[in-house]
């Protein structure tokens, strides 16, 4: 019925957790049904009634015991006892059958998960969508529904802010999650112990599962797509830099929070660096939700000493030319800004202060230039500027940026630009994209392409996601 009124629902992960929790409920509930005593030719609501009064039982023999016998426990009570038994049994089932298809759709298992379903689930079942229908009927309903969700958002948060409350892992393949669905659900099935336990290496695949990375001496770039802004994940065979945190959407919302870091937890990613080249907003409106999640990551930036990102890491450390370092037989060099400019140069825009960021393999190599302009590129040209293969176009494609002295001098294969799809500034401007065309570059643009996936051993190549996985209903821009 519902995949009637939306067939669409089979693409959420909503429905799937809702449908597989339903059918493990009713079908723990019939098997423990099928133990009783009662006809078969009853109705399933007569034969369960034995389950319940065998509860009771077990409850007043347990209750009896603690008193040492000598009590004899009310049968209201007993019964109250088997009942909060049974409600405890039907969570724990659900939350270990559903924990494959958690890990599945958002790499994390919740450790919380079965004390917060205890709150929850009676508390939206009664109060909040009884509210929520009658606002149909008068809208103050629904206001009331509002402010029912207050005291359990409040829970939510506290048990979420638990230490240890999810365990994050890479998020595996589909095949890999049946396999330990299959298990959760020997697991709370009534199958042998010995089954159970041999079941457990079907657990195997999904729990150590690992995202595959570049070989010894390559590196792989991520260029995502966060709009108006940059952020580009850069990985080595066991090391990972993330250049630039992506913009700021609204006062709730940020590139961190909806891309940056559910990226890095699908792979479980660690990172070594957060690179943030200067502290426009579109380059840094990310940073504090990832800084949140990787508070290892050492901070390189030209923000200034009092910027509040600074109070977030225990060790922030300006990036300034000259300073190199080598992960897995790939040389990562700053290029730009000098160390005498470098965060304390209040007289210059923070364009002019960007981290330039060059990416080496000795035969392959890529140049993320931040925000610079004409001034900086000349000053680049100047000290000398090997060839690379991608260049993460400047300043978005303004044209205030992309100077043909400083093109010629890198001579890219392949040149990317990250902007927003209509954005206010033009980006990238017509006779930028003109000149790259001029010179032969390969000019590819976020918007067109999506989020972009380039690897050191095959240069030539660029992967685009709205080209791999493309849908019918996704919007083509002109």
């Amino acid at each position: 019925m519902v995949l009637t009124l939306d067939p669409w629902a089979l693409l959420q992960p909503g429905f799937w957790l809702s449908f597989v929790a339903v059918a493990v409920l009713l079908w723990s509930s019939q098997r423990e049904g099928s133990r009783t005593d009662a006809p078969q030719g009853d109705p399933p609501c007569l034969r369960t009634k034995p389950v319940l009064d065998r509860g009771v039982h077990r409850w007043r023999a347990w209750l009896g015991g603690l008193s040492g016998g000598h009590v004899v426990w009310p049968q209201g009570l007993a019964r109250w006892g088997a009942r909060v038994w049974g409600l405890l049994r039907e969570q724990s089932v659900v939350t270990l059958a559903l924990a494959p298809l958690c890990l599945l759709f958002f790499g994390q298992v919740s450790l919380v998960g079965l004390l917060a379903n205890l709150v929850a689930i009676p508390w939206v079942s009664f109060v909040v969508t009884p509210l929520a229908m009658l606002g149909v009927l008068w809208s103050g309903f629904a206001v009331l529904a509002a402010w029912a969700l207050k005291p359990l958002t409040a829970w939510l948060v506290w048990l979420a802010s638990w230490p240890g409350a999810s365990v994050s892992l890479a998020l595996p393949p589909w095949g890999f999650a049946v396999l330990a669905l299959l298990a959760a659900l020997l697991w709370v099935s009534r199958w042998p112990w010995s089954w159970k336990l041999a079941s457990l290496s079907l657990l195997w695949p999904a729990l150590f599962w690992t995202a595959m990375r570049p070989p010894l001496g390559t590196f792989e770039l991520i260029i995502t797509d966060v709009g108006q802004g940059n952020a580009v994940l850069v990985r080595t065979a066991h090391h990972n830099l993330l250049y630039d945190a992506g913009p700021r959407y609204s006062a709730e919302s940020d590139a961190g929070h909806r891309v940056l870091v559910p990226l890095l937890a699908q792979s479980a990613e660690r990172l070594d660096v957060l690179m943030l080249s200067h502290r426009d907003s579109d380059h840094t409106g990310g940073a504090a939700a990832v800084m949140a999640m990787q508070p290892q990551a050492r901070l390189l930036s030209s923000l200034e000493g009092t910027h509040p990102l600074l109070t977030m890491t225990t060790e922030p450390t300006p990036c300034v030319q000259g300073q190199t370092w080598d992960w897995d037989g790939v040389h990562f060099e700053v290029l730009h800004p000098p160390a005498e400019r470098a965060g304390r140069d209040a007289a210059l825009k923070p364009n002019a202060l960007s981290c330039v960021l060059r990416i080496s393999t000795g035969q392959q190599a890529a140049l993320l230039a931040g925000d610079i302009e004409a001034a900086q590129e000349w000053a680049l040209v100047a000290r000398g500027l090997a060839p690379v293969d991608l260049l993460l176009v400047p300043h978005h494609g303004s044209k205030t940026s992309s100077t043909p002295e400083f093109l010629q001098a890198l001579n890219p294969k392949l040149a990317l630009v990250q902007a927003g799809y209509r954005n206010r500034f033009g980006h990238p401007a017509p006779a930028v994209v003109a000149r790259y065309e001029g010179m032969q570059i390969r000019l590819i643009d976020s918007v067109h392409c999506g989020a972009a996936t380039w690897r050191s051993d095959a240069a030539e190549l660029l992967v685009c996601e709205r080209e791999r996985s493309r849908r019918y209903w996704h919007h083509q821009p002109p």
